[in-house]
């Protein structure tokens, strides 16, 4: 975990003997009715404290079960980048004290692998932002690297 120009940042980095392909089939296909393996409740208890203020439905959707699309909503996300077997990064939509984004990366290994990175990025919107940061490193981290984990665990089959 680091901290860089006021945006806290903190990453995941895992090879799998998976191609990317394979790994990217995955990432693509996360949240909607596939949920978020082993970490959903966790996602949707974090999303179910803004239902208060979000219309019904938008805690729960994905156009289609297989494909992003830029701008497309994922669950709680916007999908703000997308490049096809390569990245994906996503926009946190829950109410929180700073913006939050989730950065997936791809690199082809030459062993036929791939080098998995997932980068947390958060900027915290005042001294609110940074205690909320700190508070929830640890849950965090936890989940984030069992999403890892799943993703890659799912991709080797």
């Amino acid at each position: 975990m680091g901290r860089t120009q006021g945006f806290y940042v903190d990453t995941v980095q895992r090879t799998s003997s998976a191609d990317r392909d394979a790994v990217w089939a995955v990432v693509e296909g996360i949240g909607g009715e596939r949920g978020w393996y082993s970490t959903d409740r966790l996602w949707a208890a974090r999303a179910a404290a803004n239902r208060l203020g979000l219309p019904p439905g938008r805690l729960r959707h994905r156009e289609d079960p297989d494909r992003l699309a830029p701008g497309q909503r994922l669950d709680w996300w916007t999908v703000e980048a997308l490049e096809p077997s390569r990245r994906l990064r996503l926009r946190a939509l829950v109410r929180m004290p700073g913006e939050a984004w989730l950065d997936i990366f791809l690199e082809p290994r030459a062993d036929g692998g791939c080098l998995y990175r997932q980068t947390t990025v958060f900027r915290p919107a005042g001294a609110a932002g940074r205690a909320y940061w700190y508070a929830m490193l640890a849950p965090h981290k936890a989940v984030m690297g069992r999403l890892a984990s799943d993703i890659l665990e799912h991709a080797q089959g």
